[in-house]
């Protein structure tokens, strides 16, 4: 086998971008549908791509030859993406029109320059990506991290979170738009409704903003530069496919009258551009590794633990998928009238199912199939299933919520999906023979027995 680093242009960044970006483009989309929405929207598209990056980047077998390849990636990009989900956006695409809202029932606004929207979807659009790079890269750091050195990082990026908060309460000056010609305006929230949703979301964002920061900057004390490069490349390049999206606000101008789900297509551009940065992150930091390089690496002495972990993500973001899923079902094709019985109901219904199967999990792997410490050989035999697991179920969850049919701006997103699967399906088989051509050549000759040529 040859070890030696390469550049394949297609396998380390064509093919990683178009998958990423089409797991995106319907992910994404389907974050901002019925049922779905905030952080479970986000998890929905968080796991997806976790368990894309993980198929692509990892061996079929014990050796891995790229450095972000760990079954921990799944729950990683999992948690960190639906964290990352958990504030909103509704107040900054009204600056592309020039508007300030102050209460937009009653038709106020102020006057405001488009500059602010760039400026504030590039500070959403860096973390909202970037928190999940940052997980991930934790899956694959340089040097194995001891627990002083985890409470280290965590303290790094939650401090400098509370500390951009208390900037942000402090100064609003420097943080809110116009803040120094609307004080008054800013202080009567009662008259002015959208001032306080601006507050909030400006507030969160510079928070997770802080966060994303504060992780970063640990990785650069640490000197971890590939953690740095994946990091930084995620968030900044996020933050400028955001911004320059616009939340779709400079669509009128190209189809006056039209009336499509402009949204929708905004959502689905802002997951093509997070799976477009993710992509470019895995050609700049995740190519093969040299035969000293990979040799560097620690092994790894808790296998079991990482299968749990992939499982974890798995069973918790699709389970959750599929909770919300059905949720959003039953409100296109019921009604939206019993919402929150069914919410509750769900609820009651999945949480103990996956807390159920989880334990399952760990018991079969700790007493049927447990792995002795530094196991050499491949954690995940079936990876090739668990992907198409996961890529089946949210593809089929994606046609249940987009609907009624009868509506042709649902259909189109519909048949939108469908192309959307069949480009990732296409790539996913494709890696899949890669990795066994490679196992194939990973398979040493015989070693010639004594006396025999």
């Amino acid at each position: 086998m040859d070890n030696k680093r390469k550049t394949d242009l297609m396998h380390d960044l064509v093919l990683p971008i178009i998958l990423f970006a089409a797991l995106g483009g319907m992910t994404w989309a389907v974050r901002g549908c019925s049922g779905f929405g905030g952080s479970d929207g986000c998890l929905f598209a968080g796991v997806t791509w976790g368990v894309a990056w993980w198929f692509i980047a990892r061996d079929a077998g014990g050796t891995q030859s790229r450095r972000y390849a760990s079954g921990w990636i799944i729950l990683a990009l999992a948690a960190g993406i639906s964290y990352s989900g958990g504030r909103g956006w509704m107040q900054w695409p009204s600056f592309f029109e020039g508007h300030l809202q102050t209460n937009y029932q009653a038709g106020e606004f102020v006057p405001i320059s488009r500059k602010y929207g760039f400026l504030w979807l590039f500070i959403a659009g860096v973390p909202w990506a970037g928190l999940g790079a940052c997980l991930l890269a934790w899956c694959g750091s340089k040097r194995t991290t001891r627990i002083w050195q985890w409470a280290i990082r965590i303290a790094c990026g939650v401090g400098v979170a509370y500390l951009a908060r208390y900037l942000y309460n402090a100064y609003p000056q420097f943080f809110l738009p116009l803040y120094n010609s609307m004080e008054a305006q800013y202080r009567d929230l009662d008259a002015n409704p959208n001032l306080r949703r601006l507050m909030n979301d400006c507030r969160n964002a510079i928070f997770h903003l802080g966060l994303f920061l504060g992780f970063l900057a640990y990785e650069i004390g640490r000197r971890d530069w590939k953690n740095v490069t994946l990091i930084s490349t995620v968030g900044v390049v996020n933050g400028i496919g955001w911004a320059a999206f616009q939340n779709w606000k400079w669509s009128a101008v190209f189809w006056p009258g039209a009336s499509f789900n402009f949204w929708r297509c905004w959502e689905s551009s802002g997951g093509i551009s997070i799976g477009i940065a993710y992509g470019i992150a895995y050609f700049l930091v995740n190519r093969r590794m040299s035969e000293e390089e990979i040799a560097a690496r620690p092994v790894n002495p808790y296998p079991n633990i990482e299968r749990f972990a992939a499982y974890v993500g798995l069973v918790w973001g699709l389970g959750r998928s599929i909770q919300y899923g059905i949720k959003g079902w039953i409100n296109i094709y019921i009604g939206h009238e019993y919402e929150d019985y069914w919410e509750a109901l769900l609820y009651k219904i999945f949480t103990p199912l996956i807390i159920v199967c989880l334990i399952g999990l760990a018991l079969y792997i700790y007493k049927k199939r447990r792995l002795p410490k530094g196991y050499k050989g491949d954690l995940f035999p079936h990876a090739f299933w668990l992907i198409w697991i996961a890529l089946i179920i949210q593809n089929i969850i994606a046609q249940l919520i987009t609907g009624p049919l009868t509506n042709w701006n649902e259909v189109v997103f519909s048949l939108y999906y469908v192309l959307l699967f069949l480009i990732t399906a296409v790539v996913i088989y494709h890696y899949r023979y890669v990795q066994i051509h490679r196992a194939k050549c990973q398979v040493s000759p015989p070693v010639p027995q004594e006396g025999k040529a």
